[in-house]
């Protein structure tokens, strides 16, 4: 069900505060996700280590590829004009600001649920983003993760198919294989 909200019809009252984010592309996604389940009921535990970006660096390499293929499910597409509302005038001089939903004032269309993942999700509060914000802790990080992902990915099959390519050498040239061919070269 939406809701329609009209300019001046609440005061407006941030409910964020300023995030240090280091300066890193998992801790930027893993801060995006943190905005998302901000903003939406979303109490599952499980999801609670891909959203702290202070401890980015304590994540095993499945489960940094494990943030990025949240933030692919969570695209800001999923959540623009419902959740997420572009507006450079509301951030002020933030990247992105949070505003309850009682709280809004312009015309917004929010959402009071949002699917996600299969199961409807309760909207706790908006948020306003500027372009740069969405470019900065999106965009560019889950560009260079999944180009790093890829290479990662592709220098595993190299050097599987190195060894592959090693063991079958090993076998042939093997003391057992050169018996059986001075054997023969013998007879």
């Amino acid at each position: 069900m939406a809701l329609h909200l009209f300019r001046d019809q609440f005061g407006l009252r941030p409910t964020s505060s300023r995030a240090t984010v280091p300066d890193n592309d998992l801790a930027r996604l893993m801060y995006y996700l943190n905005c998302v389940f901000s903003a939406i009921e979303y109490k599952d535990q499980d999801v609670r280590r891909y959203r702290d970006y202070h401890n980015w660096s304590l994540l095993s390499d499945a489960e940094q590829r494990m943030v990025l293929v949240l933030a692919l499910a969570l695209s800001p597409d999923e959540f623009d004009g419902k959740v997420f509302f572009h507006s450079d005038e509301l951030c002020g001089d933030c990247g992105n600001k949070f505003y309850e939903l009682s709280q809004i004032r312009h015309q917004f269309l929010a959402v009071q649920s949002i699917v996600v993942a299969g199961q409807t999700r309760h909207v706790k509060k908006i948020m306003t983003y500027k372009m740069s914000w969405i470019q900065n802790n999106y965009v560019e990080p889950v560009k260079r993760l999944a180009y790093y992902f890829n290479q990662q990915r592709e220098r595993q099959i190299a050097a599987a198919r190195a060894r592959s390519a090693r063991v079958a050498y090993t076998y042939q040239n093997s003391p057992s294989n050169d018996r059986d061919l001075i054997n023969q070269w013998e007879k």
